[in-house]
């Protein structure tokens, strides 16, 4: 339960006025001088990536930003771990059922009637650094590959297309996979490394070990973290695993590396490479492998960053190395040999502290070995590609004029002819020789190339689009951005058969032999639901049985789903807009959407046209991932643009094509302070009443905000911290706030407009609380939106609510968004890995209470049953009655005309929650839950 508790003392239910504010202003005082510390570190380090060629990670860092410990200015993610734990042993496990999220059987058994539908993407994939042929299946057909924020999955067979990636468990939602190895005197023995280093978009979580295969998991290679200063403790990028059997003893390799997030220099001391003689259970830091501090010019304790493990067909150990950031430990660039696994020798030196190196190593000839790298000078050389004969004693290279090796040229004219990276060389650097052709050779960054010669000419075997020259390269189209080459082990490598992973997922080769031919890759995303969604909105004029939204995803677009429900209840997949998509709207007739690229450029779409609703200079003003408001009645936009100032837009209307922006100040900022959730009241209907909420907890009523002569006002704040979310009840003055910060209080409630605040915190574990949805139908239940799924409440209104985990199969993953659709009572959940889910609340409207008393004299029975069952009703007054049974996504799935009162009708159904509903000539007779168990107790026929 979260210990930061934000008065003096203890947080009283109802928080007065005075004594709120009084520790407001203090609390504000110090998240203020962090927000200042964290900056002028981000300034430092954007330099030091700006000088290895690594872009900023904006997204991540105002994340940070919106979830650090106002205390301690850290991040307490790692605690995360223990909670997930507690999670899957049932310790936050629900009792009773929401009426809010409808019923459906689970399949891990842990919640009560599981409610969750997975509406997609069904079929876009995400980013993938991590593939592996299963060792354990005979057939060389199963494969295993982790997303990047979505989990480890397994397909049984990707040869075929319409083949199913599954999700391992729910327990992998929130795990970035980074790679994946098993042991080749035991292969039941599989470990797992997380963390993505090359963007430090995701934290991982040391290495996962499994001893049966890929049943359980359990947690190894951990160091609890422990702050000093900016600088933590902990092994949070696993860059690599490989297990070597060296006569008979399976020695286990780790390349650690560290990187810069969540406001600290994370796990930078603990870089190197590791070794373990006991399948894990402990590690041992090689001392071989310590990199020079060019400040003291002596030998530090801090180890290379390790990029790479591989072993040679000798069984000797090489190693590839990657920057550190920390600016004075010399440590990327190098190429590293051992015998023993214990002393190393470089063999190779590009001569650029800051550069990635990737490299493989022939599988029959012990001393070839190809490596490709950033060069030495990122705007000179921005790569380069090498090669020995002689294990590493000597090498020729691209920048070698005399030499036979070459770099590929990309036919796109927009990529460098030296760099087909595109700048890129930090992240989408992959490189592997063919098992069984060691002059055969495949090389990846934007696109795909194959060297037949040893790497002295390439041919482009993939596309990325069709643009200038590439429309005509008779070429699969294949997603940009490579990460993974993969070949199938089986009948020791004969198939020809490969796996590719990108920022678009997995591809799949049947043949290499025919690689480079339109038909040479297949996708295989077929359910690889690792979408990173900013959020999703419901289209509001839609039903479950046609059903619509609009998301925006990472680096993927905005997409719509859309459509009647599949047979898997998946929804069909349209773009909207590509890059990244980031907050999306509707209007209430859905005469047009709202779609947003970063920062200000938000687009107007309208019959699959769009145009820029922003004004110029849009990426000076506002966030990455920017805030947004849609006032749908009245047709005014608003987007953050900075400090407490807005850009409002008038006007928006299916046939508008041009727009003029103007701007709202909500107040005068605080130092460091900025909007971090916007809310169109709908109570309010003639006019704009905004509500705006600040990184430092300050809250602001803005009336008339669709005019010149609005007024502002700041309303009294429930804590210090950054608001996620602002949601209303049954009025105005019923608001529910969020904030996402690590070690406060998160959940509050006011009934009085915000002049007063309760605190909801209850049970709730500490974990940021991103946003909320209450049942407009029962005031007691509210669902959160938490970095570890989804939460709900049946007694929000008790003083102190019993929350629970009802996350299901969603899994314990970062929800972006929450949204309500009050004319189908739809809930959506957008999540940043596993997609978009659906929902809805089995609270029927009936029409009167005349209705409500017909219901009491109506009888189900058996209820719960198998899906056969009797209706009971007053006969004298209705000769028969028309059934209808309808699933959790709305769709009519059973029906039976003229059924006589105690007459047997139904089918055998899957076990969950349905809705029936008995109508006579047009009346409704009932409408009601009907339950389906997979096996009925012998007391269970009651309504």
């Amino acid at each position: 339960m979260k210990k930061y508790i934000l008065l003096a003392t203890v947080l009283c239910m109802t928080i007065s006025v005075y004594g709120q504010e009084k520790n407001s202003k203090a609390n504000q005082r110090h998240l203020k001088k962090l927000y200042s510390k964290y900056d002028k570190n981000l300034k430092k380090q954007h330099k030091l990536l700006r000088s290895a060629g690594v872009p900023p990670n904006p997204y991540n860092e105002e994340d940070y930003k919106r979830t650090m410990d106002p205390v301690t200015g850290g991040n307490n993610f790692d605690k995360l771990a223990k909670l997930n734990e507690e999670i899957n042993q049932g310790k936050y496990a629900p009792t009773r059922t929401m009426s809010l999220i409808s019923g459906q059987e689970s399949s891990t058994q842990k919640i009560v009637n599981e409610p969750w539908i997975e509406r997609g993407p069904y079929n876009v994939g995400g980013r993938t650094r991590a593939i592996m042929y299963d060792p354990n299946d005979p057939l060389g057909k199963r494969v295993f590959a982790g997303g990047v924020s979505g989990g480890l999955w397994v397909n049984q067979d990707p040869t075929i297309s319409t083949n199913e990636w599954t999700p391992l468990s729910t327990f992998w939602a929130n795990t970035s996979i980074s790679c994946i190895a098993y042991d080749p005197n035991n292969t039941q023995i599989l470990y797992v490394g997380t963390g993505e280093s090359s963007t430090s978009d995701a934290i991982g979580s040391g290495i996962w070990r499994s001893i049966n295969g890929g049943s359980t998991w359990t947690q190894i290679f951990t160091i609890s973290p422990v702050y000093s200063g900016t600088i933590r403790s902990g092994n949070f990028y696993i860059n690599d695993i490989k297990v070597r059997n060296n006569a008979g003893v399976s020695e286990v390799y780790a390349g650690v590396s560290g990187n810069y997030n969540d406001g600290a220099w994370q796990g930078l001391n603990q870089a190197g490479l590791y070794k373990s003689t006991d399948q894990g259970a402990t590690f041992i830091k090689n001392t071989s492998l310590l990199a020079l501090n060019t400040t003291t010019n002596v030998t530090s304790s801090t180890g290379y960053s390790i990029q790479q493990i591989e072993i040679g067909a000798d069984n000797s150990v090489w190693v590839s190395t990657r920057s550190s950031r920390y600016s004075n430990i010399d440590s990327g660039g190098r190429i590293l040999k051992s015998a023993d696994g214990d002393t190393f020798s470089e063999v190779y030196n590009v001569g650029n502290s800051g550069s990635r190196v990737n490299f493989s190593l022939s599988r029959t000839n012990a001393n070839k070995v190809y490596a490709f790298m950033q060069g030495e000078d990122n705007s000179s050389e921005p790569i380069r590609i090498a090669k020995s004969t002689d294990g590493g004693l000597t090498w020729a290279s691209t920048n070698d004029m005399l030499s036979n090796i070459t770099l590929p040229t990309a036919a796109d004219t927009s990529i460098p002819a030296n760099d087909f990276t595109r700048g890129q060389s930090f992240y989408d650097l992959v490189i592997a020789t063919d098992p069984l052709d060691d002059e055969t050779v495949y090389i990846g960054g934007i696109d795909l190339y194959k060297s037949s010669d040893g790497g002295a000419s390439w041919t482009q075997i993939s596309k990325w689009s069709n643009n200038n020259n590439m429309a005509n390269l008779q070429v699969s189209q294949v997603h940009a951005d490579q990460h993974e080459i993969v070949f199938n082990p089986f009948n020791n490598y004969s198939t020809n058969q490969m796996m590719f992973g990108n920022d678009g997922g997995i591809y799949f080769v049947p043949n290499k032999n025919t690689i480079a031919t339109v038909g040479g890759f297949a996708v295989r995303n077929t359910r690889y639901n690792v979408t990173q969604f900013y959020t999703a909105m419901l289209n509001p004029t839609k039903t479950p049985a046609d059903e619509e939204l609009l998301a925006g995803a990472q680096d993927n677009g905005s997409w719509w789903l859309y459509g009647v429900p599949q047979a898997n209840n998946f929804l069909t997949s349209q773009a909207a807009t590509s890059g990244d998509g980031m907050y999306t709207e509707y209007d209430d007739l859905d005469n047009y959407e709202i779609a947003s690229y970063v920062y200000n450029n938000h687009y107007l779409l309208t019959n699959n046209i769009y145009y820029l609703i922003s004004s110029a200079n849009r990426n000076a003003y506002g966030h990455f991932v920017n805030e947004i408001a849609l006032d749908r009645v009245n047709n005014v936009f608003y987007s953050y643009r900075s400090g407490l100032t807005l850009f409002r837009t008038s006007g928006l209307s299916a046939t508008a094509t041009t727009f003029t922006n103007n701007t709202v100040s909500a107040g005068t900022a605080q130092t460091n302070e900025q909007i971090s959730w916007m809310k169109v009241s709908p109570y309010t209907t003639a006019s704009t009443t905004l509500f705006v909420g600040t990184n430092l907890g300050r809250i602001f009523k803005i009336t008339n905000a669709n005019s010149t002569s609005y007024t502002s006002t700041a309303i009294t704040s429930p804590a210090t911290g950054t608001i996620s979310d602002i949601e209303f009840g049954a009025n105005e003055n019923e608001i529910i706030v969020t904030l996402s910060n690590y070690n406060v209080v998160s959940v509050f409630y006011s009934t009085d407009g915000g002049t007063s605040w309760q605190n909801k915190e209850g049970n709730l574990p500490d974990m940021p609380v991103r946003t909320v949805l209450r049942n407009p139908d029962d005031a007691n239940e509210v669902i959160l939106g938490t970095e570890m799924g989804v939460w709900g409440t049946t007694n929000f209104l008790s003083s102190s609510p019993t929350w629970a985990s009802i996350t299901g199969n969603i899994g314990n993953i970062r929800i972006t968004n929450l949204d309500y659709r009050p004319s189908t009572k739809t809930v959506l959940v957008s999540t940043y890995g596993r997609g978009a889910w659906t929902t809805q609340n089995t609270i029927l409207p009936l029409a009167t209470d005349e209705i409500k008393s017909k219901k009491d004299k109506v009888r189900i029975y058996p209820n719960p049953s198998k899906g056969i069952a009797h209706l009971r009703f007053d006969s004298a007054k209705y000769d028969t009655v028309d059934i209808s049974i309808f699933d959790a996504s709305g769709r009519l799935i059973y029906s039976k005309k003229n059924v006589k009162s105690d007459e047997e009708f139904g089918q055998r159904l899957t076990p969950g929650n349905y809705v029936l509903k008995a109508e006579s000539k047009g009346e409704i007779v009932y409408s009601g839950n009907y339950l389906v168990l997979g096996k009925v107790s012998e007391n269970g026929d009651d309504d």
